[in-house]
């Protein structure tokens, strides 16, 4: 099972919550609360039902979980844009802003294959893959808990394809989400 489901700040369902959590003003925390609701929508539960945060724990690394609930759950966000995914099984999931983007400024996070891979593009696809390689590797360090500091370059991804990744020894699967044109959307869940 996996259902997902977006979400932009600027939706009016959500500023009333923002006027009575006092939050108008706070983007982090407007994030988080659009999280939540998204969350209680895609497991058919009433809005407010996860605004509680006793309702959650956190791993080693920050990442969040239900605390008593079995549902694997995990939440991305760029510029306005809020995603959350659910499954029975752990998932990562990452979702970025369409942009143009430099390799020389993401250099660090590729293996040589994908670099190699990347430079041989056309300059009008080179960003836009870049950036799609990105959310791969984004969603497998969200999987494995590890986000950002888990190192992006320890992620292998299998390009041109990008349907497999690789880190550790472990193996994710790969799929794209169809969010809106302007975002790229990624879930990862290990190969079992």
């Amino acid at each position: 099972m996996l259902k997902f489901k977006t979400g932009r700040l600027t939706d009016l369902q959500y500023q009333p919550y923002y006027r009575w959590f006092q939050i108008e003003d706070n983007q982090r925390k407007q994030k988080d609360l659009v999280g939540r609701i998204l969350l209680a929508k895609l497991m058919d539960l009433p809005e407010d039902a996860l605004l509680a945060d006793d309702e959650f724990t956190t791993i080693a690394n920050g990442k969040p979980l239900f605390a008593k609930r079995t549902t694997a759950f995990n939440i991305s966000h760029s510029a306005d844009l809020v995603l959350v995914a659910i499954s029975d099984r752990p998932l990562g999931v990452d979702v970025e802003k369409v942009k143009p983007v430099q390799l020389k400024r993401l250099k660090r996070a590729f293996t040589v294959a994908e670099l190699a891979y990347l430079e041989k593009l056309p300059a009008a696809r080179q960003s836009l893959t870049m950036l799609r390689l990105w959310t791969v590797k984004e969603a497998v360090l969200k999987e494995t808990g590890a986000g950002l500091p888990g190192k992006p370059r320890t992620v292998s991804v299998n390009v041109p394809r990008m349907d497999v990744a690789e880190q550790h020894g472990q193996r994710f699967a790969i799929n794209f989400l169809a969010i809106h044109e302007d975002y790229l959307g990624t879930m990862a869940q290990k190969i079992e």
